[in-house]
């Protein structure tokens, strides 16, 4: 075999964790090779101009505060920086609309958060709960970088559950939802419907255990602000290739990789679909599912734990994901001025219709009033468009997979997200959102639809159209993440063989953790 086909680690994928392991691998002189079935490297981290021309939206994720509150930025942003990647953000972090005015705004400006929670009468609740997480949180926001199974993530586990005697233990964290939570701390609707509709991004619904935890932990990210690349989401995946590569990393897109060989037990390469051979000296690392992992790529390999396959098969996706580009003619404008800052905003109709909406998209309806994530990316990189206009990014998380009827009982559904239900489905999200944007309907001039069908048909990752590769309530999250074979950790079942990314702990997101941390293990364990 030629020494081209040969490398110390190959990944299966190219996305953004991918990406990140692969840096730290060619820094300290591994060879690396990623194989990716997409035409860029990047996986969900991509820019283009999906409506018309000189309007720049982003295809997929937008916003990366936990990536760039992360240890990786801390560690590889000076060298991101020289290969164009820089960051911006406005004075609004996240904020909740509501159709009669209503709202909340979350800036980073200590004074003005504090003036906010004293408008919305919550600075003491506010400050509270602060005080009762903080023991915890010196412990719980390092353990997003780590694998669970490794001795730093064990001994900080054993730090919070000393904190049984606390006012808010860890363990009432981990089996609480984000609706108990919130709902018994704040009274003020506006202040909650800033944070909880947070949970839809990371695989959550309002009542999901574990969704307590990552309240908390989207408070403490949030806080510090809500950044975007200058340019474009995609530019983080283009700043991370042009770092692999620079050091002699190799991506190869457009291939499809057919299985993971394994040979005495343990994963030696892979196979492409036409029949290429490429050998790892140390490991492969993939980035997919758990049904994807044991069912396809291992389908052929022998002695897999049949408890792993099992388990694999059974591993469970909740909602879609329904995103709406849109190229407008001016910039929006809120009722409350504050909420053109940026960010990212909830828009919506409030509490019950939120859980509502929640319930009807997991029941297979479209629902009648979807709750919507809002992110305008010209509020603070006007360049993404002609002057005087704006792009804006519109999420519904509240979809359902395959759409069998309509809450409204207005849009006929016969045969799921077929061409005609997401344009009505998607003139339903306007019409929302334009209870908060005086004159919208008017404004957009381009648009480009985006369903769970959409996502499913781009990237086996998101199973049937689950952006965030899967439900990521307590069952499947945490140490159950993926499956409760891994233990939380990134180590499969077969040795030198990693799992990595939104199906692995902590889930979906822009951060790279899953990645720097195999790549540390790998590093650490010094095989060359």
């Amino acid at each position: 075999m030629s020494a081209t086909n040969s490398f110390d680690v190959i990944f299966v994928g190219a996305g953004h964790n991918a990406l990140i392991a692969a840096s730290y691998l060619v820094k300290e002189g591994r060879s690396v090779c990623l194989l990716d079935l997409g035409p860029d490297p990047g996986g969900w981290v991509r820019t283009e101009e999906l409506t018309l021309p000189g309007f720049v939206h982003d295809t997929f994720s937008a916003l990366h505060p936990i990536f760039v509150g992360g240890p990786v930025f801390a560690e590889l942003g000076t060298e991101l920086a020289d290969y164009g990647l820089t960051y911006v953000q406005g004075n609004v972090s996240t904020g909740a609309s509501f159709p009669d005015g209503r709202s909340a705004v979350i800036e980073t400006n200590s004074d003005a958060l504090a003036a906010e929670l004293d408008r919305l009468g919550e600075r003491d609740a506010w400050t509270q709960l602060m005080a009762d997480v903080s023991p915890q949180l010196g412990s719980l926001v390092p353990l997003l970088g780590m694998d669970l199974n490794s001795p730093e993530a064990v001994g900080l586990l054993d730090e919070l559950n000393r904190h049984s005697a606390s006012h808010l233990p860890f363990s009432t964290l981990l089996t609480s939802s984000g609706l108990d939570l919130l709902g018994a701390r704040f009274s003020s609707e506006e202040l909650i419907m800033a944070w909880l509709p947070w949970l839809l991004h990371i695989g959550l619904s309002p009542w999901d255990a574990g969704g307590a935890l990552w309240s908390v932990l989207l408070m403490a990210t949030l806080g510090a602000g809500n950044p975007t690349p200058i340019g474009g989401s995609g530019r983080l995946a283009e700043a991370l290739a042009g770092l692999v590569t620079a050091h002699g990393g190799v991506i190869r897109t457009g291939v499809e990789v057919d299985a993971i060989v394994t040979e005495c037990g343990r994963a030696t390469g892979v196979r492409t679909v036409h029949g290429e051979h490429l050998t790892a000296t140390e490991a492969v690392v993939a980035t997919t599912t758990p049904e994807q992992l044991y069912g396809r790529l291992l389908g052929d390999a022998p002695g897999i734990p049949e408890s792993a396959r099992v388990q694999a098969s059974r591993y469970r996706y909740r909602r879609g994901c329904f995103q709406l580009n849109v190229a407008l003619s001016a910039r929006p404008h809120f009722a409350d001025s504050r909420l053109d800052g940026g960010g990212g905003i909830n828009v919506g109709r409030g509490l019950t219709e939120l859980v509502t909406s929640v319930r009807q998209a997991e029941d297979g309806l479209l629902p009648a009033n979807p709750s919507i994530s809002w992110h305008e990316a010209t509020a603070v990189d006007p360049e993404r468009a002609p002057a005087g206009r704006a792009v804006v990014r519109l999420q519904v998380l509240d979809a359902p997979l395959h759409p069998a009827g309509d809450a409204a009982g207005v849009i006929r559904v016969d045969g799921g997200w077929t061409a005609s239900v997401a344009e009505q489905f998607a003139d339903r999200v306007i019409t929302e959102a334009a209870q908060h944007i005086s004159g919208l309907e008017q404004m957009v001039i381009g648009r480009h639809i985006l369903t769970p069908t959409d996502l499913s048909r781009i990237s086996p990752n998101a199973g049937p159209g689950d952006h965030a590769s899967g439900h990521n309530a307590l069952s499947q999250a945490f140490t159950q993440r993926p499956i409760p074979a891994h233990r939380g950790g990134y180590a499969t079942v077969v040795p030198d063989l990693y799992l990595i990314g939104a199906a692995t702990w902590p889930g979906p997101g822009v951060g790279g953790t899953s990645g720097r941390a195999v790549a540390r293990r790998l590093l650490n364990d010094n095989h060359r």
